[in-house]
């Protein structure tokens, strides 16, 4: 009897070992923040967002992360949510005890980003944020990408009303890529899906011109945005990129967008 249980004391241990040491080797860097492994999964690192592969510091993000992870053995971690819309294990990620997704926000390649109820670590990731930003590290120290909201932690800040960009028409923002302006319009239509808030000016949405509220910073909107900005004339401010051949501003903070009638 006593016999029994310890060969059954041993399995079980043995079985719970294999469990917690786990790992998949990573094969293949996508872009700056996901990954494939060996088993064919497509991960998407949970909490952090890097440029896409046609943006500029794509490239810089992804060799990072390359440095990271490839051919490692990676641990990975679940939220709430298992995958995205596109079948992507959504996971935070470990290489020997380096927390990877904090890493990349520590080191300024990546700007934190969640979706509610994914957000284990969402105050440790945007505190390293902060700091990243706050030392121009990275990503930050490149006057082409929009600086995070980080709640006037900056070095230096200018005061928001002290910063002046050229107005110009929602109809010319496709000539100034990569440019920060002002940009002028009317909201003619908007949806909320509940992870991103289209405010466009244009009814024909895929082609003109759009501000982009993602879920992780509604809370720095009034409630409903697609209901509070809609058939508003607005002046948003920003850095213009293209996304899917349109011209877009990401906005971050309510400061980006004022109602001038």
């Amino acid at each position: 009897m006593n016999k029994n249980l310890v060969q059954c004391s041993f399995l079980v241990f043995l079985c719970l070992l294999l469990t917690c040491t786990k790992t998949d080797k990573v094969t293949e860097i996508i872009d700056g923040d996901t990954f494939r492994t060996q088993n064919g999964e497509t991960i998407r690192l949970l909490g952090i967002n890097t440029p896409e592969m046609a943006d500029p510091g794509a490239d810089i993000a992804k060799d990072f992360l390359l440095l990271l992870i490839l051919n490692e053995n990676v641990r990975l971690e679940k939220d709430i949510t298992d995958k995205d819309d596109y079948g992507r294990l959504l996971r935070y990620v470990y290489v020997n005890g380096n927390f990877i997704n904090a890493e990349l926000a520590r080191m300024g390649y990546a700007e934190t980003r969640f979706y509610p109820p994914d957000t284990l670590y969402r105050k440790e990731l945007e505190g390293l944020e902060k700091i990243a930003v706050r030392n121009r590290r990275g990503l930050w120290a490149f006057s082409v990408f929009q600086t995070p909201d980080t709640s006037g932690i900056l070095a230096r800040p200018v005061p928001e009303k002290e910063i002046t960009y050229e107005i110009i028409s929602w109809r010319d923002a496709a000539q100034y890529y990569g440019q920060t302006k002002t940009v002028e319009g009317k909201i003619v239509v908007s949806n909320n899906t509940g992870k991103v808030c289209f405010l466009n000016f244009h009814k024909n949405w895929k082609k003109y011109f759009t501000a982009v509220i993602f879920s992780s910073d509604f809370n720095r909107f009034p409630a409903r945005p697609e209901d509070h900005y809609l058939n508003r004339k607005v002046r948003v401010k920003g850095l213009i990129k293209e996304y899917n051949g349109k011209p877009e501003i990401i906005l971050k903070s309510s400061a980006q967008i004022e109602i001038i009638e």
